[in-house]
């Protein structure tokens, strides 16, 4: 025989949480309360009006069978009193019509003041939930930004860290190679003979006055320049040809007068020691 299905066991209904109603409106009490009492007079005099028709209709009975006029008037007096009541009751019913509609608007006015309290108090707790909401949104939306700043900032720093270390290894390469170079002149220095140390030491020497005189003068803009060239050509006069004149009269007459000159005083001498001078 085939097994019989289980039936899946309903779940219980979830219990509503109870409304919160507003405390009892003083109307609506005050209201509430002259409607028990007109209901109360109300049916009181129901029973009296009752009582009063049964009464009027016995007196009437008996002042029909006597033919009186004494049981004519007791029965006149109690239909006059059921009427009276009855009076009494019409007054009564006006008073609890209007009594249960004072108590309907008490009841309305009231049930529309709940309903405002409920409303604030609604707004208040929602407000609360979404505060304590978003301060749970703004604990997750700060670790999102803490997760993503963190990510950004890592890479841009590991970016940077390469480039420092690019930059510090090309530093520290040529840092190697100058002090490689330095290290085999050093070397050389040091293997070299002495006579070599000599004529490397005169170069050294000769090397600054070579340059000072290498080193062109500035030149400045406008005549200067041909102020310089003037200069330059006049020492190249002095350089050429007035010292050969220099050195042709030295080489030829000149040397001759001087000759003369000296022979001068010789005859100045001669002269002297012949003739005196006539007087």
């Amino acid at each position: 025989m085939p097994r019989a299905k289980k039936k899946a066991a309903r779940k219980a209904p979830a219990k509503r949480a109870p409304r919160k109603t507003a405390p009892a409106s003083p109307a609506v009490a005050k209201a509430q309360e002259a409607v028990d009492k007109l209901s109360a007079e109300a049916a009181s005099l129901a029973k009296d009006i009752a009582a009063a028709k049964k009464t009027a209709a016995s007196e009437a009975a008996k002042a029909k069978k006597a033919g009186t006029k004494g049981a004519a008037r007791t029965a006149q007096k109690a239909k006059n009193a059921a009427a009276k009541l009855a009076d009494k009751a019409k007054a009564n019913r006006e008073k609890l019509r209007a009594a249960k509609v004072k108590h309907a608007i008490a009841m309305a006015e009231a049930a529309a003041k709940e309903v405002e309290e409920a409303a604030i108090q609604a707004t208040k707790d929602y407000a609360e939930q979404l505060a304590s909401r978003a301060e749970a949104d703004l604990k997750k939306a700060l670790a999102a930004f803490e997760a993503r700043w963190r990510k950004a900032r890592s890479k841009a720093d590991t970016k940077k860290a390469k480039a420092k270390e690019k930059s510090s290894t090309a530093k520290a390469k040529a840092a190697a190679k100058k002090a490689a170079a330095k290290v085999k002149s050093i070397e050389k220095k040091a293997s070299a003979t002495p006579k070599k140390r000599k004529k490397k030491a005169a170069k050294a020497a000769a090397a600054p006055a070579a340059s000072a005189k290498k080193a062109p003068a500035k030149k400045k803009a406008g005549r200067p320049a041909a102020k310089k060239k003037a200069a330059t050509k006049k020492a190249a006069a002095k350089r050429g040809r007035p010292a050969a004149k220099k050195a042709a009269a030295k080489r030829g007459r000149p040397a001759a007068k001087k000759a003369a000159a000296k022979k001068a005083p010789a005859k100045k001498a001669a002269a002297r020691r012949g003739r005196p001078k006539k007087s």
